[in-house]
């Protein structure tokens, strides 16, 4: 085998959900490239990260290498920040890195170079050995990609699609020349993590409940290349798996031991909370000021779980003068801290909205009815983010 070439305050949100999560009583995601898109789990997901050993390389020059130094490695995406699989990746957890060395490009290593692919996990090793080299860890991966400030992506923390040519199907990408991104470069010196062909690593899966024989590939493209252009992303395929997308870098230095073990918590879900009213005095002060000197009241509340390892909590709050106008809100708990997500007008309301889901639980309804009569709008959970859509009417 040849390898080829919001009305309710956003403060209002805070104590909301602080004070739902010290109450007792009130207490995955589509793959955009077919597959899933996975990195490790968040602290709610039980995550075990082994430390690191102690690398022994001095770091000198090394060619068409760079060297990684030792530091801190923050796994996967904070709970803060989107897009993010908070089912699959850590929320930022530190684990401590050693020393070592990383192609600066994908194998052959060489600038205008097609990317060598259709090979197996296997054959991959053997091409780097055959070099006096190794295959990276995807932790190593991730720690080069992310460079020294731990960004999301290798060029900082905002999605820029040009830098890397990604957001293209990963057929076109993987035939593309390397170093055709000047841009595309790491703050530790590698370049075209991303943009070109998934990348093998010796790691296995062992995350969640999918198949810990799997190997794990990072790097890559896809149309969805928000998602799939973070440091973070990853797959996993059957190690003895060829294709043409697929391909290799290789690192050098000893070989860092560090890798995650997830235990998905929880079922995706959505329930309705007890009695919101048992909340209004708390939350009186901080409404108050959202909506002006109107009484008010939280009528309503939920707890949604549209995947496991994320917390949600919506609260729909009305003020009881007429015209009765309503606001929805939904915050996310994460480590005892709360923060708001999403938030929108609900509007007049004739009678108090509800919400249900609607098909999986990623996606759910507000229902009501107000002067122009019933509407509907549709919440839907999209990696992180909580997007609430435009009023429908039947």
């Amino acid at each position: 085998m040849k390898p080829s070439a919001p009305i309710l305050a956003v403060g209002a949100l805070t104590a909301a959900l602080a004070a739902l999560g010290g109450c007792s009583s009130c207490r995955r995601a589509p793959d955009p490239n077919g597959a899933a898109t996975d990195s490790g789990s968040s602290a709610q997901g039980a995550i075990v990260i082994r430390p690191a050993s102690a690398a022994g390389d001095s770091g000198a020059p090394r060619t068409g290498m760079t060297w990684v130094p030792p530091g801190t490695l923050r796994v996967g995406t904070p709970a803060d920040r989107v897009p993010r699989v908070a089912d699959e990746e850590p929320a930022g957890q530190p684990v401590e890195m050693g020393g070592f060395y990383i192609d600066l490009l994908p194998y052959p290593n060489e600038p205008g170079a097609i990317p060598t692919t259709n090979v197996t996990r296997d054959e991959a090793e053997q091409l780097c050995t055959s070099k006096g080299k190794r295959l990276c860890t995807e932790l190593e991966w991730e720690r080069a990609c992310k460079g020294p400030e731990n960004a999301s992506y290798e060029y900082g923390d905002s999605y820029r699609a040009a830098a890397c040519g990604t957001g293209v199907s990963p057929e076109e990408a993987a035939r593309r020349p390397s170093g055709e991104h000047a841009g595309c470069k790491s703050g530790f010196g590698p370049a075209d993590m991303h943009g070109g062909v998934w990348e093998w690593t010796d790691s296995s899966w062992g995350r969640g409940s999918k198949d810990r024989s799997l190997g794990v590939l990072r790097g890559g493209n896809a149309v969805a290349g928000e998602l799939v252009a973070r440091c973070a992303n990853a797959i996993g395929r059957p190690t003895g798996k060829r294709s043409p997308t697929m391909g290799l870098r290789c690192c050098a230095g000893n070989r860092n031991e560090a890798t995650v073990q997830l235990t998905v918590k929880g079922t995706p879900g959505f329930q309705t909370v007890g009695n919101p009213e048992e909340l209004h005095e708390a939350w009186e002060p901080v409404l108050r000021p959202a909506i002006g000197t109107a009484a008010n009241h939280f009528a309503k509340a939920w707890k949604w779980s549209p995947i496991a390892n994320e917390e949600l909590v919506m609260i729909l709050g009305c003020n009881r003068v007429a015209p009765q106008t309503c606001a929805l809100a939904v915050g996310r708990t994460f480590e005892g801290r709360a923060s708001l997500i999403s938030s929108e007008d609900v509007g007049q309301a004739m009678a108090l909205p509800d919400v249900a889901r609607i098909g999986d639980a990623r996606h759910l309804r507000i229902r009501g009815l107000d002067p122009a009569g019933t509407f509907g709008r549709d919440i839907t959970y999209v990696y992180g983010r909580v997007e609430i859509g435009h009023v429908s009417r039947p």
